[in-house]
């Protein structure tokens, strides 16, 4: 029982056509006409092997493969197949595609599945579209967690919000229809390319996630005064100064934490950005990343950030605030999103009898499954990444390494779907 090379290249090659930027990558944006035809063709590949094939209240594609006991919790596999702006081919799309190759066999091979099966195929996955913090959307509906506010809040680079967008997309999005009952579910398994160069560096098969880094993201704003360059030194409110000394600040927090948590400024934004004037404004962006529960037990980060701001505009008479960011990790970082051990234990069991190497990477970007992982078991397949490249064109993953990777999740579906 493998999977089919070629077929695994036909279906990546085609979904790369489906984008708003030939020769610069793939941009296949939520609620676009290239998420159409991807999603058109999905569903075809799906019909085609016999799933029933369905979208929720919220634009999310199954394809479901009954069970022997279709009352049992429902395993679900897949990920996302939208893009960034001139992103790459196998982002998402490499898990999408794994979980339809997966099914194609079951399905040629006979095997039966007491467990019933359902591929998601997620179209709102890439917080870039609409903002940092309306990411991983589809499977935020599908828990229950997206609300009203973001969709008429959020908006992307058209000006469209979030409910305007699939509103011209043809759908009216229901939150309480496109709810689950997680109870039903019996597990989720995502793969991904690795969007870093562990694997590659050395020279490894296959990644398993033990768990995935909480996120904490802000927009620090420094309120000071505008005056010509001329103006006296000790009488100046300079919101530039004063983000600087937020930025050490954070970083001398951070680094005495320890290991286990990482915080990083992004982003600066400075108003007038001219050498004659003292900066009148100043905004940051703050991003918080937690590997290590503990940390979160003991310390309550937003305060740690408060207290610096209350330093800071004793200071320098500049005015400082802390506004959310993003819907996960406010007001303090999330936990980190735990994967399923006894699943991992499974998928390094199916690597040896495959002879494929594989290592545990704990410190990886944000995806559905951190979104899951509080709900069902969840687990995770990495797969290399050329270079650590990912959200660019030059995103690459060797198909016959991607190729490895199904056939992890496949020989784990197949142990997971039969009852013991």
């Amino acid at each position: 029982m493998h999977t089919n090379l070629d077929r695994i290249i036909n279906d990546i090659e085609t979904l790369a056509t489906y984008t708003s930027t030939p020769g610069k990558g793939v941009t296949r944006s939520s609620y676009s006409k290239e998420d159409q035809m991807a999603k058109d063709y999905l569903k075809k590949e799906m019909e085609k092997i016999g799933l029933d094939v369905y979208e929720d209240a919220f634009a999310t594609v199954f394809g479901r493969r009954e069970g022997k006991n279709p009352d049992a919790p429902t395993i679900i596999i897949g990920s996302h197949y939208d893009s960034v702006v001139n992103g790459g081919r196998f982002d998402g799309t490499a898990g999408v595609i794994a979980a339809l190759e997966t099914l194609r066999v079951l399905e040629e091979n006979h095997i039966e599945n007491d467990y019933p099966i359902e591929i998601i195929a997620m179209n709102a996955e890439e917080g870039e579209t609409f903002g940092p913090g309306s990411g991983v959307s589809n499977s935020r509906a599908m828990v229950g967690t997206l609300t009203e506010k973001e969709l008429d809040m959020a908006t992307n680079r058209f000006g469209e919000t979030k409910r305007e967008a699939m509103k011209n997309y043809g759908l009216e999005p229901d939150l309480e229809a496109a709810k689950r009952e997680m109870s039903q579910v019996k597990s989720f398994l995502e793969l991904h390319i690795e969007q870093g160069p562990n694997l590659e560096a050395q020279q490894t098969d296959i990644g398993l996630v033990e768990y995935l880094a909480g996120i904490g993201r802000y927009m620090i704003h420094f309120h000071g005064k505008f005056e010509d360059s001329t103006a006296a030194m000790d009488t100046r409110q300079d919101a530039l100064i004063a983000a600087s000394k937020f930025i050490l600040a954070l970083d001398e927090l951070v680094k005495g934490l320890g290991d286990g948590i990482t915080g990083t400024v992004g982003m600066i934004n400075v108003t007038p950005n001219s050498n004659q004037y003292v900066p009148e404004f100043a905004e940051i962006s703050v991003e918080i990343r937690t590997m290590d529960k503990a940390i979160l037990d003991k310390v309550d980060v937003l305060e740690e950030l408060k207290k610096i701001v209350e330093t800071i505009e004793m200071d320098t008479n500049v005015k400082v605030e802390i506004t959310e960011r993003a819907r996960i990790g406010y007001p303090n970082p999330t936990p980190p999103s735990v994967m399923d051990k006894e699943t991992v234990k499974l998928m390094e069991e199916v690597c040896e009898q495959l002879n494929y190497s594989s290592m545990i990477i704990n410190k990886g970007t944000g995806h559905d499954a951190m979104i899951t992982a509080e709900y069902v078991p969840t687990n995770m397949i990495y797969v290399p990444s050329k270079d650590g490249i990912s959200h660019h064109p030059d995103e690459w993953t060797d198909y016959e390494d991607l190729q490895k990777g199904i056939e992890v999740m496949l020989h784990t579906v197949k142990k997971l779907c039969q009852q013991d």
